[in-house]
């Protein structure tokens, strides 16, 4: 029999900042809040909500805030200087990822390079409150984050102490303002994960009914967004389906075509959720998945309900993002070949012994053909 472990620290809450009542305060009395400057008005209201429950916010802003080892750096600094006592992340995953490692380490002396050594910190941390703007957080059931190497671009997937965050806020209202070119590349990353925790190896039944759920109503969703992307219901219900995909990748573990989508996303500075569109459908196609006995039932969970399945899960997806005009190359996406190829071997190193089957040339294939 299989032993199903479920571990559900964050609180997860779908809705305004309001949601989060005053218990916030017991946290601490000093936050760090850490954006992208295009969501800085979103952040003063953030500021301000968090001032009325007597939490006094120090804003660090930047265009393309990222975690990369300079900015985790910087951050740290800022964070041990002004006595922050917890970490506010309100962005993409990057940012995410970033406000948790500045939590973990910001009551320590390590620094970025000790993390991409392989150091680990074994005290909790600063409590987190993280803010998905996309609505989506593939990380947000584990117990990791991405950093990125400022020079040679290599990412890696640190491991960390639990619980990686306090508290998920989902404010639904965030991703309508996007434009629907983004709001479907966002659904699309969304699928991607919910499909490649359908697939993994290291699933079971538990597993299989969340994720079989999530690649449905993923899917749904894709075929609803041009149509319904401002809707505030549509919005609810993506917001859900995000949950509910990571979940099952908190349950599976992130796929090698998510492993890859990052290390492609480092190296060529592009949108990792652009990323994942493109590769999925090859590495679907590769000796990755090519074997799974549940192909099939996977094509049939993606296909609309009112046509004839296929039967191949790579060309249900190139049909139903090609009817949103989503790209289908990396090189619709400004990515050389050239550049992205490293990104080949990050993505062995990020999985590390997770899965024997992988290696840098499966890797490289897939690259070279999905250019």
């Amino acid at each position: 029999m299989t032993d199903i472990d479920i571990s559900c620290t964050p609180r997860v809450i779908i809705g305004p900042i309001t949601r989060l009542g005053a218990g916030t305060a017991d946290w601490a009395d000093r936050a760090l809040l850490l954006t992208d400057s295009a969501l800085e008005a979103t952040a003063a209201a953030i500021q301000e909500q968090l001032d009325d429950w007597g939490i006094n916010t120090i804003l660090f802003a930047r265009e393309g805030l990222s975690a990369d080892t300079e900015t985790l750096d910087e951050s740290l600094s800022l964070a041990r200087g002004s006595h922050a006592g917890m970490i506010v992340a309100l962005g993409g995953e990057k940012v995410l990822s970033l406000g948790r490692l500045v939590a973990a380490a910001a009551g320590s002396r390590m620094h970025a390079d000790d993390f991409m050594a392989g150091g680990r910190c074994e005290d909790p941390g600063l409590p987190v409150l993280e803010m998905p703007a996309s609505g989506r957080h593939t990380l947000l059931f584990r117990k990791e984050a991405l950093l990125t190497d400022s020079s040679t671009r290599r990412t890696v997937l640190i491991p960390l102490t639990a619980p990686a965050s306090e508290t998920i806020l989902i404010d639904s209202s965030l991703p309508g303002r996007l434009p629907a070119g983004i709001s479907a590349l966002s659904a699309a990353s969304v699928l991607a994960e919910a499909v490649e925790a359908f697939l993994s190896p290291r699933s079971n039944f538990f597993a299989d009914v969340q994720s079989r759920s999530a690649v449905s109503a993923a899917a749904e969703l894709l075929r609803r967004v041009k149509g319904e992307a401002a809707d505030p219901d549509y919005r609810i219900r993506e917001a859900e389906t995000a949950v509910l995909s990571a979940f099952s990748t908190g349950l599976t573990g992130p796929g090698p075509g998510m492993m890859l989508s990052w290390a492609v996303a480092a190296a060529g500075r592009i949108p990792k959720a652009a990323a994942y569109t493109v590769l999925l459908p090859w590495v679907l196609e590769s000796p990755l998945y090519s074997g799974s006995p549940k192909l099939g039932d996977l094509s049939r969970l993606i296909a609309d309900p009112d046509e004839e399945s296929s039967g191949n899960p790579a060309e249900e997806l190139r049909f139903l993002f090609g009817r949103l005009g989503l790209p289908g190359r990396l090189r619709e996406l400004g990515a050389e070949l050239s550049d992205i190829l490293p990104a080949s071997l990050w993505a062995v190193d990020i999985l590390g012994s997770v899965r024997s089957d992988l290696d840098e040339g499966t890797f490289r294939d897939i690259l070279e053909i999905s250019s």
